[in-house]
């Protein structure tokens, strides 16, 4: 297959491993501290409850496809000069979309680990090195009186530009890099038992099984807290959190939930929680999906 053979082909790319290290340490001190959190929520999509990179990516794609349309129509037919402009602000276009759409996505690959994080970065030097061809293709096409050189390289570019696509799908197809964690969960729908209410632990956020869902409970009080234990964003425990209030910090990514709605208050999540009624009876704890749930499942 040629996801595997590709996959095995960047596997070998060890060389790639030290210079992801270096550019997630940057990613982390650009985003230290409160300010820096809220500009990468921003960039994650938090606010949009979607990752914000995919919008992004389709802009200078449909761009850059539709110059090389133009391009075609200016050889083909009798040099128009419409086409060629068509073409030249086509390009410019997909230039400053594909600018964002590098911040979004270097944003989101700072979180990554392991295969995922080659395979990103990868998917991101070809996208580099595509949007670096179409700037040098636009500044010859507006500069020299030939366009044969300039529209070359931004042909090269679309191929490195398909290229790299094709890695941003083995990322979220094959890996699941982005994908909502509870997109598979079958979260109860009735009462169901979670766990014995005499093993419940005041102030302790512990984890129960659900028909085979991870459910995050939390006792204070008389009251039960229920929300799906899976962060959305890369599945980490958050029972393994720390408590911050009435807010949960996932152990792996620092995204924040509120407990009382499971809305994301945080990145990189984008998705919230699910929300679960609770209830003590007969000695158990006892779940169901709550109807007020943001997240269905």
């Amino acid at each position: 297959m040629l996801s595997h053979a590709v996959s095995r082909f960047i596997d070998r790319q060890r060389w790639l491993d030290p210079l992801a290290d270096v550019l997630q340490k940057v990613t982390t001190a650009v985003y230290r501290g409160r300010v820096g959190r809220s500009v990468k929520s921003l960039f994650n999509g938090t606010w949009l409850g979607h990752p914000l990179h995919p919008v992004l990516t389709d802009i200078p794609l449909g761009a850059w496809t539709l110059a090389i349309l133009f391009d075609l129509i200016y050889l083909f037919g009798q040099r128009s000069p419409m086409a060629r402009s068509a073409a030249e602000i086509l390009i410019a276009v997909g230039v400053v979309a594909a600018l964002a759409a590098a911040v979004t996505g270097y944003t989101d690959w700072g979180d990554t680990v392991d295969r995922e994080r080659r395979i990103g970065l990868s998917h991101g030097l070809l996208n580099l090195i595509a949007t670096i061809l179409y700037v040098l293709s636009l500044v010859l096409r507006l500069t020299s009186p030939g366009q044969g050189v300039g529209i070359l390289l931004s042909w090269i570019g679309y191929v490195l530009l398909i290229s790299a696509a094709y890695l941003g799908g083995e990322l979220v197809f094959n890996i699941g890099t982005g994908v909502n964690h509870h997109a598979f969960q079958q979260p109860p729908t009735d009462w169901a038992p979670a766990m014995r209410a005499s093993d419940l632990v005041e102030g302790k956020p512990q984890m129960a099984e659900c028909n085979g869902t991870p459910i995050f409970l939390l006792k204070r009080g008389d009251v039960i807290t229920a929300v799906s234990d899976t962060c959305s964003h890369a599945g980490g425990p958050l029972h393994e959190g720390t408590l911050e209030g009435q807010v949960v910090v996932c152990p792996w990514h620092a995204s924040r939930f509120d407990l009382r709605t499971g809305a994301v208050r945080g990145g990189p999540a984008t998705v919230p929680l699910v929300r679960y009624d609770a209830r003590i009876t007969e000695g158990r704890v006892e779940v169901r999906r709550s109807p007020a749930s943001l997240q269905p499942n």
